[in-house]
Parts: C-alpha cells; sequence; structure tokens
C-alpha cells in the first residue's frame, strides 16, 4: 500500500524553547487547501486521517494537539473522536461568533475540551468567546507591538496563556516573551512537516475498532452494542448468523444487544471478525487470514501445557495477516493499537510459546500453497489446519461472499 500525505504539523514551543504541542494542519496529496476542499470536510479528513491512518512519524501523539474545527463542524453535532484532555480546539477567524456558535462552544467545553482563539483581532464580538479560552493565538504580522500590548493589557481578566504566532526571527521571539506571551509558533522556530503514512479506508478502519473492543479483556456490551449498530452491514449480517442453522431457535431478535447475548463474547469475536476481513479484503485474502487464525485457536486449544488462551492465539494469527488484507506491514500497525507484548513479539520475532505457535501455522499454511514439504509436519497438525479451513469456508458461505471486495 503506498504512502499518502495525511496532515502536517507544526510545533509550539513553550519559554524554554520545548515542544508543548503541535498544530495539526490540513494537507492532502493533490495540494489542496482546506479552504478549497471545504472546512467541514477537511476538519472532517483531518480528523480521520489522524485517528486511523498508520503514520510514519507519529511525534504529535506525544503532546497535545491544536485542531483547526470549523463552525459548521462545531454546530452539526459531531465529535472529536479523542481524548479531551489531549486537544486544544482552534476556533479561526473566519468563524463568526454567533449565539448559536457560542451555545455549541459551552456544551463542547462542558465535555472538557479546550479552546484556543486563532488569530485573535480583539473585537468585541470575541468577547464571549474568551470565557472558553485557555490560549489566544496572536498573529504578529497584523498588529504593531503598541497594539498588541494595548489590547493584552485589556483582557489580564481572562485566564489564558498568550501564544504568539508567524515568528520570524529570534529577536521577535525574545521581545514577545519580554511581553510576558507563554508559547511560540512560526518559521523562526520550525516550519509544519508533512506526516506520511497508509490511509485505512472506513473498512478497514471499522475492523480494527471491533477487533480492539472484542478482544478487550472485559469488553464492554454497550460500547460493542453502540459499535456494531452503527454498522450497517455487519449488524444485519450478525443478525443473519443467529438465526441461521448454526444458532437457530424460537426466540425473535429485537436488538443488537441480544445478539451479543445470544452469539456469546467468543463466537461473536469469531463472526465479527470474519464479516469485517471480508469488508476489508477481498474473499481470497479475508480466507487465507481467517484460516490462519482460526488455525492458531484450534492448535492453542491442543497445546494445554503451553497455558495460550485459544482467543489471544486467534488474534495474534489475524493481527499477523494484516498486510495481506490491508497492505500494511505488522510491525507498523502493532504500533498504533494496544495489544499485549506477548501477541506483538510472537507476531513480530515469532517469539515464545505464541510465536512459535504462530510460526507453525505460517509454515503449514504456506506448505499447503505450494503442495510441497507436506511431510515435515505431523498429519495431526495438517488435520487440524485443514478442519480450519473447511470451517471457515462454510462460515464464508453462511454469510454469502458478494459483499466483500472483488
Amino acid at each position: 500500500m503506498e504512502k499518502s500525505t495525511l496532515l502536517a504539523s507544526q510545533p509550539i514551543y513553550d519559554r524554554e524553547d520545548r515542544i508543548e504541542a503541535v498544530e495539526l494542519l490540513y494537507r492532502n496529496d493533490a495540494g489542496e487547501s482546506a479552504l478549497s476542499v471545504g472546512e467541514y470536510r477537511a476538519t472532517s479528513e483531518l480528523l480521520f486521517n489522524l485517528c486511523t491512518g498508520v503514520i510514519d512519524q507519529a511525534d504529535h501523539y506525544k503532546c497535545d494537539v491544536y485542531i483547526n474545527v470549523s463552525a459548521d463542524f462545531l454546530l452539526s453535532g459531531a465529535f472529536l473522536p479523542v481524548d479531551p484532555s489531549r486537544v486544544v480546539i482552534e476556533l479561526v477567524e473566519r468563524i463568526t461568533p454567533t449565539p448559536e456558535l457560542i451555545r455549541s462552544v459551552h456544551e463542547w467545553h462542558e465535555k472538557g475540551f479546550r479552546f484556543a482563539l486563532d488569530d485573535f483581532d480583539f473585537t468585541e464580538a470575541w468577547r464571549p468567546l474568551l470565557d472558553y479560552a485557555s490560549v489566544v493565538k496572536v498573529d504578529l504580522s497584523q498588529f504593531t507591538e503598541d497594539v498588541i500590548v494595548h489590547e493584552r493589557s485589556r483582557l489580564q481578566g481572562y485566564p489564558v496563556r498568550w501564544l504568539a504566532e508567524r515568528v520570524e526571527e529570534e529577536a521577535q521571539r525574545d521581545r514577545f516573551m519580554e511581553l510576558g506571551f507563554d508559547l511560540f509558533q512560526g518559521y523562526f522556530m520550525a516550519r509544519p512537516k508533512l506526516i506520511s503514512g497508509r490511509k485505512l479506508d472506513p473498512a478497514g478502519w471499522q475492523l480494527v475498532r471491533v477487533v480492539s473492543l472484542l478482544y478487550q479483556d472485559e469488553p464492554d456490551f454497550d460500547e460493542l452494542t453502540e459499535v456494531l449498530s452503527a454498522d450497517p452491514n455487519l449488524s444485519i449480517s450478525l443478525i443473519k448468523i443467529v438465526n441461521s442453522p448454526f444458532y437457530r431457535s424460537q426466540a425473535t431478535i429485537s436488538s443488537i444487544r441480544e445478539v451479543i447475548v445470544r452469539l456469546g463474547i467468543d463466537h461473536l469475536r469469531q463472526w465479527s471478525t470474519l464479516i469485517g476481513a471480508l469488508n476489508a479484503s477481498s474473499t481470497e485474502q479475508a480466507r487465507l487470514v481467517l484460516v490462519r487464525a482460526s488455525a492458531c485457536q484450534a492448535l492453542a486449544k491442543r497445546m494445554k501445557n503451553q497455558q495460550i488462551e485459544p482467543s489471544t492465539a486467534f488474534l495474534t494469527g489475524l493481527l499477523s495477516g494484516v498486510d495481506i488484507m490491508m497492505g500494511i506491514e505488522p510491525a507498523m500497525f502493532l504500533q498504533e493499537i494496544k495489544v499485549d507484548e506477548a501477541v506483538q513479539q510472537a507476531i513480530t520475532d515469532h517469539q515464545g510459546p505464541l510465536g512459535k505457535l504462530l510460526k507453525l501455522v505460517v509454515d503449514i499454511e504456506q506448505a499447503v500453497a505450494l503442495k510441497r514439504g507436506l511431510d515435515r509436519f505431523d498429519y495431526r497438525m495438517l488435520m487440524l489446519y485443514g478442519q480450519s479451513a473447511r470451517e471457515v469456508q462454510a462460515q464464508l458461505r453462511e454469510i454469502g461472499g458478494p459483499r466483500a471486495r472483488s
């Protein structure tokens, strides 16, 4: 999978010349600006790329991030799918502080989000938003020093930090530090840096979300219900599964939560993963990886002396195949999600009992594909792999493969 331009970042420095935060800026491969694609779309794409892109340079994860958000986005009822404690929302100068917008900012503030007033122009219309601001950004190119000093003195009663932006030279930075500014941003310190990586499309991202929730030690059923309900294809498929010959009963299904209860967490993990894998890749790619995962699970059940949790073995086999399904190297993908260290070491280095189990299954997989070297393996292992392949194929027939990509 080719790398794409996901966004750009520009550091924000404190008085000790340390990076305190980074501002994330919209960028795309076509070189279009946020204004040319539309601010609502730019905000949405930036957030999607931030949260779903497998990123090569992840410096922005290590500190707070400033994100430009359009008025339409604030008023839309949408949300930022990130921790409020890590984000400062920039209200850009193009926003009109209407009563509706001020109410919306208040609601976001109540949820824990902080705000920065970008390119602050000191007009009275913006005064109500100072009640919610943590940072005021002043473009040094727009005002004389005297104007900035005068206007800032008028606003001393507000508990905000002052950020000097468009700092072009050292003397300018030093002068505004003397004047009491707290933060500094501009070409003198650092220019915006492009962030590249591999984009996950919505189907791939949905698979990551579902797998991350399902394989928690104690899955949250409320959160699972919400995520599954938001994916019509997955929800309909799961309802179909519950009413299939695998699980058919006389009881009627009236909610996604009932589907979860009926299937149970182990079966829900397998079916949701299978359906998600189909949607995120071709049928054959999904089949190959799911057979690997199922064989790892089946082998773990037989190797009781190794004390490998079968569901962990299944997850290990699944994540080891993200290069096949999504074109992303497993080692890079694992940097972006939280998994047990034993799982990570098994996938990247084939270390530990889990790593040896995975290597055995991958070796069998390759021998079966090449139709040679099969005599190297215990026939019981080959039978186990074959049984896993048949079970996956039966499951694929049950849910129907046409939804999968060609």
